[in-house]
């Protein structure tokens, strides 16, 4: 039997005759350890790698001159929203030509489960506002297992990891009310938690500028982290604010690490608004400083200074109480329009005003024009202030739209970048260009991996080659906790990437969203290959990754959970 090689060493499993399926010769290999490239061959058999060194013996079934290419771990997308898209696009092809492998969902709060009996269309409406795709039949499940049985009978590109997002979890505790849940409450969801972890979820997320999410006090969150802290598993937060309130909103989520022992991962760590140019420097240092005082604290980031949500985050918390049609019940009121214009364009200040917030996704017939305009533009063609123009387009559209916010500084996005602990995530979907062509969408969800690669390492050169590829594999797969992903090495999964260093590079832009990368040549997900000579193959091998349960049983509470109880206000 193969070994599993430590981290950086090349290792050559002599004894093991087998014939191998593919056989890669004479390839650039970053391993994702961190370590610096060498020469050396692959050789990969029944889904896993057997063999890797130079000039490796054998007999394979098919033999490939890898000579010129680069060779690393298939990238590990930690933070996705492929799940809004997977039952429409389920070979998640804007993900595959990144070279992306396994995508972690059920990010920012958001997922789709747990599910009270009954009660799925309570949540398939909120998730609607999100703009995610359901199967033709809806929400037909209750639990993770009952959904990755769903999600598997159509096949996919990619793996997911899911994640239990935290809105799904309060919706079938409490629904959509804007208060602390009862005793029985949380019990409910502490229960519903941790039925999900026994069936292999990696962690729970949280999208704490999103309601219902937004409406959970601090100690609530620490009692639901303290159930991921004795399945070992990870805390995910988007956390309470991004542009004022960021430190406060840092501080919070290390406060939850440390009162529940849980190990956090704060999501698509950024600076938003004027007001916080020039402080990646500072929440990098604070993020090490807790780090110091022993709270297991990572980030992970995009390489863009756009963010993307629904256009309904501008609308205020009080607002999106008792569900969608509540919602739009509120805008529609006359009596609650001048306070709803007022905090709307409180909020669109801080995001630096109406020019930079570019409308996407609008379904309607009367608006899909303005999908790719500004919503100082459209507010000039109405005729109206621009808060007015975002509570019509909300109304207009039920809900369903999105919007990009020009908010964040180059020199921010690159200092973040280059920390080695904070790891790439595209907080994009994966997409069919040609089904989608047309819908204005973020970039990140074509070019985020190819992105890094082409720009920051080849030519900013921001990034060694090895550091890049690290925070795209090993190191989230650490912060997941994979055992077998993440590393070129015998033993582990054949989730590969072949790609050109010379060419590799996003070519999706803002105004031409729908353009896969470039470089990407070939792409093995558990051995077999999804792209080849950058061309699609049309398989389908991947799956939802379960996690194994902790193999020395649940650890107990952390001793400071009990002590350090920190009240967000």
């Amino acid at each position: 039997m193969s070994t599993i090689a430590p981290v950086g060493q090349i290792y050559t499993d002599k004894g093991d005759q087998q014939m191998y399926s593919y056989l890669f010769r004479g390839a650039s290999l970053i391993d994702g350890s961190g370590s610096p490239p060498c020469r050396a061959d692959v050789a990969v058999a029944g889904g896993r790698i057997a063999a890797v060194g130079p000039d490796l013996a054998g007999t394979a079934e098919r033999v490939v001159n890898a000579d010129g290419l680069a060779l690393a771990p298939g990238f590990i997308d930690i933070h996705g929203h492929s799940d809004m898209t997977l039952f429409k696009h389920p070979l998640l092809e804007s993900k595959l030509f990144q070279g992306v492998t396994t995508e972690v969902i059920g990010n920012c709060g958001l997922g789709l489960f747990p599910v009270r009996k009954g009660n799925g269309q309570e949540l398939a409406d909120y998730l609607g506002l999100h703009d995610f795709s359901l199967p033709g039949e809806g929400i037909c499940w209750n639990d993770l297992a009952g959904y990755a049985g769903r999600v598997e009978r159509n096949g996919l590109g990619i793996h997911v990891a899911p994640l239990v997002g935290h809105a799904p979890l309060r919706i079938a505790a409490m629904g959509m009310e804007e208060r602390s849940p009862t005793a029985a409450e949380l019990e409910r969801m502490q229960h519903m938690l941790a039925e999900a972890l026994r069936q292999g979820a990696w962690g729970m997320s949280t999208g704490l500028i999103y309601p219902p999410g937004s409406y959970a006090a601090t100690e609530e969150l620490i009692s639901l982290a303290g159930i991921l802290a004795r399945h070992g598993a990870l805390y995910s937060s988007h956390i309470r604010g991004e542009s004022e309130e960021l430190v406060r909103a840092l501080d919070e989520a290390i406060a939850i690490g440390m009162a529940s022992g849980a190990r956090v991962q704060v999501s698509h760590l950024k600076a938003l608004g004027s007001s916080n140019r020039g402080q990646g420097k500072e929440l990098l240092a604070r993020l090490a400083r807790a780090r110091a005082t022993g709270v297991d604290l990572g980030a992970d980031q995009y390489p863009y200074h756009a963010s993307a949500t629904t256009l309904t985050a501008m609308v205020p918390q009080w607002a999106h109480a008792g569900g969608v049609q509540a919602l739009l019940g509120r805008l529609a009121d006359p009596t609650l329009w001048e306070e709803l214009q007022g905090r709307i364009g409180s909020e669109m200040a801080r995001r630096e005003g109406a020019g930079g917030i570019m409308v996407t996704g609008c379904r309607t017939e009367r608006n899909q024009r303005l999908s790719g305009e500004t919503v100082a533009r459209i507010a000039d063609e109405w005729g109206c202030l621009p808060e007015a123009a975002v509570m019509r387009l909300i109304l207009e559209e039920e809900g369903r739209v999105g919007a990009m916010f020009f908010s964040m500084a180059e020199e921010d996005v690159a200092t973040i970048l280059a920390d080695p602990l904070v790891a790439v995530g595209s907080d994009g979907h994966g997409l069919n260009a040609a089904r989608e062509a047309g819908d204005t969408t973020h970039p990140r969800s074509y070019g985020t991996f190819p992105r890094v690669l082409g720009r920051y390492v080849r030519e900013e050169k921001l990034l060694s080659l090895a550091s890049a590829i690290h925070k795209m594999t090993l190191l989230p797969a650490r912060r997941l906790g994979f055992r077998n992903r993440g590393l070129v090495a015998p033993g582990y999964a054949a989730d590969l990437v072949f790609f050109d260093p010379l060419t590799v590079a996003d070519l999706s832009t803002y105004a031409d969203p729908h353009r896969y990368a470039s470089g990407i040549i070939h792409l093995l997900v558990d051995g077999r290959p999804v792209v080849w000579d950058g061309t699609l193959t049309g398989e389908r091998p991947g799956r939802v990754l379960r996690k194994a349960p902790p193999s020395s049983g649940l650890r107990p509470p952390s001793p400071s959970g009990r002590r350090n109880r920190i009240k967000w206000k």
